[in-house]
């Protein structure tokens, strides 16, 4: 398989602009539901009466159910079309919510997320595909960029949202509200959703093996970081052991899940790269930063989350912009700057000190969110241009399942790595010492993936200055 190269003739897709809307409301649906459902975990455990231990399955399940399918999914996208696949995941993702909502024991809540990521799997393996099918390449970048916004716009009123919620109602409420915005998206979908690629003719047969094996190395890896590196061993074997096989298996297959040739592609590739550091970046200092502000600063609840959301204000600032800017001055011309800006703010946030200076760490937090929200939406459409039109579902389903990944190992390994670093520091400095020692530790960690990062986008700048014409 060859990645296309579109050129800025293609043609746009009538009703794009609708399109793009039945799009962002199934994104700001599986935002609100991710963000608003962080709320709700200390009352689901005291709900059913278990430990954090067991809570956290409700959103690990989710996560790895996700991360599984999703390559999978685009693949049956590029081949009976993505807008199918979407449709389906809105009635899927909208049931699972009912069955989460109608759950009386943790055993029933947790298979119901299952149907639920089935849902959210669908959604997100495509729903990047579909915009740039129906966008041509001069507006590629303001359309994704209007889409993370409205990730940004999930996460921002996610929490406030479930809050509200849970102050008055009960927790099932939380699945509940995905319902209207479902049908909703249904219903216009059904209206608007069309495929502009004609489907693959006499297609070699789907990479189940390749699926299966993909799916046990997400599963040990995400469940090796989950489990804070210590006890989970067996895990990090399995990865190993599964990874060459899984490697060997795709390289016999017709149309394997990992395209050797759509990797070879250095746009897609280190794009990709560029994006799983960076996410990991910002998510491994971003983790902390709430525990941060209640442990050393001791502000209350609702400081903390008007404090944090400075953060998903400015992404959704900055994102739309960002593709603005990008359509017309290419998107590695924008993409290092958007990093230089990250690190801007991840070394404002290193001298962070014990006493609580809010402006101090606004300004950090700022920084850091706009570096993500400049750099996600032309790096994004670089991405997608690189694998091309006809390749559209698998590679939105390969930057969704690297975006989950990155997620899920900046989250886990930020947080194993905080306690060891705290016990460590704790031996020879006062717990407060010991606990800015730990974080600043995590965001020079952070900061050293940044700065990866960029030097990856100024390899793929300077080739692409030196063959400009180079898919």
């Amino acid at each position: 398989m060859q990645p296309e190269n579109p050129g800025p003739q293609e043609p746009a897709a009538k009703g794009k602009w609708l399109t793009l809307s039945v799009i962002a409301l199934g994104t700001l649906m599986a935002g609100i539901n991710a963000s608003s459902l962080n709320v709700a975990n200390p009352v689901l455990g005291d709900f059913f009466q278990i430990e954090l231990s067991e809570v956290q399955w409700v959103t690990t399940i989710y996560l790895l159910v996700v991360s599984v399918l999703m390559l999978l999914l685009g693949r049956i996208g590029d081949r009976v079309g993505g807008h199918k696949i979407y449709l389906g995941g809105l009635i899927v993702f909208s049931a699972g919510s009912i069955c989460c909502g109608f759950s009386a024991t943790l055993t029933t809540l947790i298979l119901s997320r299952v149907l639920q990521a089935v849902g959210a799997a669908m959604l997100m393996a495509t729903g990047m595909g579909i915009i740039i099918n129906v966008f041509p390449l001069s507006q590629r970048g303001m359309a994704l960029g209007i889409n993370v916004l409205v990730v940004a716009l999930g996460n921002m009123c996610g929490p406030s949202l479930g809050g509200l919620i849970l102050t008055h109602y009960d927790w099932p409420l939380i699945f509940f509200v995905n319902v209207p915005f479902g049908l909703l998206s249904l219903l216009l979908g059904l209206r608007c959703l069309r495929s502009s690629v004609p489907p693959e003719q006499n297609p070699p047969p789907l990479d189940i093996r390749g699926a299966l094996l993909l799916g046990v190395i997400i599963s040990a890896l995400i469940l090796f970081f989950t489990g804070g590196f210590a006890g989970s061993r067996a895990f990090i074997i399995l990865f190993l052991l599964t990874l060459p096989v899984f490697a060997l298996a795709e390289k016999k297959h017709a149309a394997p899940l990992w395209d050797f040739a759509l990797m070879a592609n250095r746009r897609f590739s280190l794009g990709n790269l560029v994006a799983f550091f960076s996410y990991c970046a910002n998510m491994s200092a971003a983790f902390l930063f709430p525990f941060f502000l209640v442990d050393v600063w001791h502000l209350p609840v609702s400081a903390v989350g008007g404090l944090v959301m400075i953060g998903a204000i400015c992404m959704a600032i900055t994102a739309p912009l960002a593709g603005i800017v990008s359509d017309r001055i290419g998107a590695l011309r924008l993409m290092p700057a958007a990093l230089a800006i990250l690190l801007a703010g991840l070394l404002v946030l290193f001298f962070l000190g014990p006493e609580p200076a809010p402006l101090h760490f606004a300004l950090g937090l700022g920084l850091m969110s706009c570096g993500m929200g400049t750099l996600n939406t032309p790096n994004n459409s670089e991405i997608m241009t690189a694998a091309g039109r006809k390749y559209a579902g698998y590679a939105g389903g390969f930057v969704a399942t690297n975006r989950n990944l990155a997620f899920c190992i900046g989250t886990a390994a930020s947080a194993g790595a905080f306690t060891i670093l705290r016990r460590y520091f704790a031996l020879t400095l006062p717990e407060t010492e010991a606990y800015l020692s730990a974080l600043r530790c995590i965001i020079a960690g952070a900061s050293l993936l940044a700065l990866i990062s960029l030097g990856i986008c100024l390899y793929l700048k300077a080739g692409a200055t030196a063959k400009p014409s180079a898919p």
